[in-house]
């Protein structure tokens, strides 16, 4: 092979098609010329029809075709012992792989991975070196997780997973939303209604929640014109000396925050959700903040304008009104600073409020410049729903203007956006308001998925923990209903739907996985098969059933899966990956079948299905954790 001419990278030792794509590279360049090395192997993509694996779009190969036609390059093409066929077919060319070669390698490579402690099959080591920054979910303090959160938070940590499959170091990060008017409203709730006795009695952020709820209905939304004038001067002054760091407030958010992060651990504990680092824009230093400001300035970028002209964009789901004051620190005392965007249709972003206190935007920037001197990350992810689409393309434009930022957040900064959920509703709510939590909600598919489960008596009585598995049955239906479609389409919520055994559906995963680890407990008791040795596995006694090779070519492209979900960032191409593999493994229970076949006098045929349902649960197992699912082997 010319040097010349490298590959793209790849890693034919964990990735079957790898080594496929490698051989009808090196084999069409002794047709076409070195030259053709890469452009071949970046361009042979899985047929999507037709008896063929493997295609290639020759006007792709662009100049290094030489004037030949398909027709051509086909017929010089000599078959071998990964490829058995060849064919031109219009404009494309048409590779069929040796079934033999397959069937032996692709489960060699799964069973072997999936017995060492090391990377399992799927992962690649292509981002080794490089660190992802990830920050999602971010909910208020001192209120209860909102479901609203929560697809934040689903998307957040199949990414975190798909990027350390890939290699990368991954830090995730919980920005949480701990400032601003609406935690300035919280500690003038809580100074006027609040009880430190009852806070550390309670459930700290019910008891919290309640208190901001009073003094929101009661005073900033009252009919009462002079008391709610009252209470939004109120705010303004806390939020003044929130911002100027009063020891007091400043000591009293902290511990909201404390108390706020321990209940937030459970939950996602139960979700099956961890952090690296807990943020906040409470602890974004003011001497950051400072720097950004003071080099927006010395680059005459900072304009005063009126909040009419300059639209803060919201970063929390909960903020209160900010009315204009005066400030000494602002030498444009009735004009908040903003910085002028229009040339790049993204308005006019106000940084600086005309008291003086700042705005998300503002702590934002300061905030991703301080995390890169921490962290020195070769990309920062932001999973945040499509609402916040202006407020980080502002934001991304901003660093980018800044001259003395140290990093291109046009390459290392990315807005992972998403859509909403439709019909999202609970027959109750444990605090009177209009939110939904998410507690609520794992409590209504463990509950449903319990009454299921308890449906079948005999195998009920065989789950050692009915109540830890009916949860993760519960939260695997709300996870994978999450992400089944891609991240901009929003979707209707279906309790039915979502919660049945049956179609597409996150407990029909889990159906298929216990049934695999279900059969390979069976014959193991009752035949006493198992599987001692790899190299005492005839696979090619699998080549007579076309189930077997659908499934195995299917494994095969997992590895490919995992390396297109984290180029798109799309975990559905996760979610679709594990449907198709469990439709294919279900219909093959009639025509595979394994149980019986030692008895008959075929254990080695028993010995090859069996290696073949075991790597296929191992496979399914694999994906389903890197959706952050638990794979469960009773139910």
């Amino acid at each position: 092979m010319d040097p010349h001419f490298p590959l793209p990278k790849s890693e034919p030792s964990a990735n079957f098609l790898d080594t496929i794509r490698t051989s009808i590279a090196s084999n069409l360049a002794t047709i076409l010329g070195d030259e053709a090395n890469p452009v071949v192997y970046a361009s042979i993509e899985i047929s999507r029809e037709g008896p063929y694996d493997l295609e290639l779009a020759v006007p792709k190969l662009g100049a290094v075709l030489k004037d030949m036609n398909p027709s051509e390059v086909a017929a010089k093409y000599t078959p071998d012992e990964l490829i058995e066929a060849v064919a031109a077919s219009g404009s494309s060319l048409s590779f069929s792989i040796r079934s033999a070669s397959m069937m032996r390698q692709v489960l060699g490579m799964i069973y072997s991975t999936s017995q060492s402690s090391e990377r399992g099959y799927g992962t690649n080591t292509l981002g080794n070196g490089k660190r992802l920054v990830i920050e999602f979910s971010s909910p208020d303090i001192a209120m209860p997780f909102h479901v609203g959160h929560r697809r934040s938070t689903v998307i957040g940590v199949a990414l975190s997973n798909l990027y350390a499959a890939n290699g990368w170091d991954v830090t995730k990060l919980n920005y949480l939303g701990d400032w601003g008017a609406q935690c300035a409203l919280l500690t003038a709730g809580f100074e006027k209604y609040g009880s430190k006795e009852q806070l550390e009695t309670e459930d700290p952020i019910l008891y919290l929640y309640s208190v901001y709820l009073v003094i929101y209905s009661a005073d900033f939304k009252t009919k009462d014109g002079q008391r709610k004038q009252n209470t939004k001067q109120m705010v303004k002054d806390y939020f003044n000396r929130l911002e100027k760091g009063d020891p007091h407030l400043i000591e009293m958010l902290q511990r909201f925050r404390e108390l706020s992060i321990l209940e937030y651990i459970k939950i996602y504990e139960r979700f099956n959700v961890q952090f690296d680092v807990y943020d906040g824009e409470l602890l974004v230093s003011a001497e950051s903040i400072k720097k950004v400001m003071d080099q927006l300035g010395k680059q005459g970028l900072l304009i005063g304008v009126t909040t009419e002209d300059g639209r803060k964009p919201k970063r929390g789901k909960r903020e209160v009104e900010e009315g204009e004051n005066k400030h000494e620190d602002n030498p444009a005392k009735d004009l908040a600073l903003a910085i002028d965007l229009n040339e790049f249709k993204l308005g006019k972003p106000v940084l600086q409020n005309p008291d003086g206190t700042t705005t998300h935007i503002l702590r934002d920037i300061a905030a991703a410049i301080d995390r890169y001197q921490k962290y020195h990350f070769d990309k920062m992810l932001y999973v945040v729903g499509n609402q916040q689409d202006l407020h980080f393309a502002q934001c991304f434009k901003i660093l980018s203007l800044l001259k003395d930022c140290t990093f291109d957040a046009s390459e290392k900064l990315k807005h992972i956006n998403f859509s909403q959920v439709k019909g999202m509703a609970t027959p109750s709510l444990a605090v009177a308001s209009d939110a939904v939590f998410l507690k609520e909600i794992l409590d209504i598919a463990k509950e449903k998925m319990m009454k299921r489960i308890k449906a079948s008596p005999e195998k009920f009585e065989t789950i050692e923990d009915p109540e830890l598995t009916s949860d993760q049955i519960g939260m695997t239906a709300i996870k994978v209903q999450d992400m089944q479609a891609k991240r901009i389409m929003s979707y209707q919520f279906d309790w039915d739907r979502m919660t049945s055994f049956e179609g597409d559906t996150g407990p029909y995963l889990q159906y298929t996985h216990v049934r695999l680890c279900s059969m390979e407990r069976k014959v193991s008791l009752e035949d006493g098969l198992a599987i001692s040795s790899l190299e005492s596995i005839d696979t090619s006694l699998l080549l007579s059933t076309p189930e077997a090779r659908e499934i195995v070519f299917h494994l095969a492209t997992f590895p490919d899966v995992v390396r297109t979900a984290l180029k798109t960032h799309e975990p559905s191409n996760l979610v679709t990956y594990c449907f198709k593999l469990v439709h294919l493994i279900s219909s093959a229970w009639e025509t595979i079948v394994v149980e019986g076949l030692v008895y008959r006098g075929e254990k080695e045929v028993a010995e090859a299905r069996l290696l073949l349902y075991v790597c296929a649960k191992s496979v399914l197992g694999s994906a389903m954790k890197m959706l952050s699912l638990t794979p469960l082997e009773r139910m």
